[in-house]
């Protein structure tokens, strides 16, 4: 059993696929599979079960690639470690963000890394915080800058900007006519919301269930920048972050109002997991965060 055995060994186990596990490694298919079954002999069990066009793990599979992650993930740190102590900071930083975090809070904390270390290859993934977050856990990632909690017992995690989020209607709506909006006046109406499950529409849920009010989700979308152009189209209403509609409440466009007696709020923050080495370039990010966490965006739109 070698590095390039369990390097391709998980490969074939995240892609379920030998073809495609080949394709991603750059290497022919006939040598993946001589090397898995070289694999299989020498541990006198099987790894994987072939239904159809698709590779599952065996139980066996499953125990090998739990500790091959934690070999291949030591190797790669074991390499970081040394090419840390040239003293530059070099190397390869992947972070996995949410498009409203990405878009309002981390460009000019993105442009401030890249000045100051230009050798680092920076990588940024957009998913959902949900999705990061497992990523996170899977080592897909160095960093996950999130919307917390949500975060598994395998990850640690740090706050970095408090995330306030207010009703947003647009423009000419008859909700702009009400001196003071309750919960009783929107809880009719359409609302344009974040996905059930999510940290953020628990949040919005939990609210309106202490109020003992069901609410009326007309749309449930997974992005918010997507839920702002629908209520901007006047396809609804929603509860969205107040950095994400700044630009358009300035401009009139939209409009942010409170709701009597209900407040909502995110934690926004970074994780990664506990027993991961960080590497410079991963230490320096979270460092610039932690400096930056009340700088102004930079850009708040797509």
């Amino acid at each position: 059993m070698d590095f390039y055995q369990l390097s391709y060994f998980r490969k074939v186990a995240r892609t379920r696929s030998i073809s495609r596990a080949a394709e991603e490694l750059f290497i022919t298919q006939p040598a993946v599979s001589k090397q898995m079954r070289a694999l299989e002999e020498e541990l006198g069990e099987r790894l994987f079960d072939r239904i159809g066009k698709k590779i599952f793990l065996t139980k066996t599979g499953e125990v090998l690639l739990a500790h091959a992650e934690k070999i291949l993930r030591a190797i790669a740190e074991a390499k970081t470690a040394v090419r840390d102590l040239s003293g530059e900071c070099a190397g390869e930083l992947v972070i996995g963000t949410s498009d409203h975090i990405s878009l309002h809070r981390l460009p000019n904390i993105l442009k401030a890394y890249i000045t100051a270390f230009p050798k680092v290859d920076l990588k940024l993934r957009c998913h959902r915080s949900e999705t990061v977050i497992e990523m996170v856990s899977k080592n897909l990632v160095d960093l996950g800058v999130v919307t917390l909690p949500g975060i598994a017992p395998n990850l640690r995690s740090k706050v970095i900007w408090e995330d306030p989020m207010s009703l947003v209607f647009p423009k000419g709506h008859p909700l702009a006519s009400l001196e003071k909006i309750t919960v009783h006046d929107i809880a009719a109406l359409g609302m344009i919301l974040p996905e059930a499950g999510t940290t953020t529409r628990r949040k919005i849920d939990a609210a309106f269930e202490k109020k003992r009010l069901p609410l009326k989700v007309s749309m449930e979308v997974a992005y918010i920048e997507t839920i702002k152009g629908l209520v901007k189209a006047g396809l609804g209403i929603s509860i969205l972050p107040d950095k994400a509609v700044e630009q358009e409440t300035k401009a009139g466009g939209l409009v942010k109002a409170s709701i009597q007696g209900v407040s909502f709020s995110r934690e926004l923050g970074v994780a990664y997991l506990k027993d991961k080495f960080l590497s410079r370039p991963a230490v320096e990010f979270m460092k610039l965060l932690e400096r930056k966490q009340d700088s102004p965006a930079g850009i708040s739109s797509l």
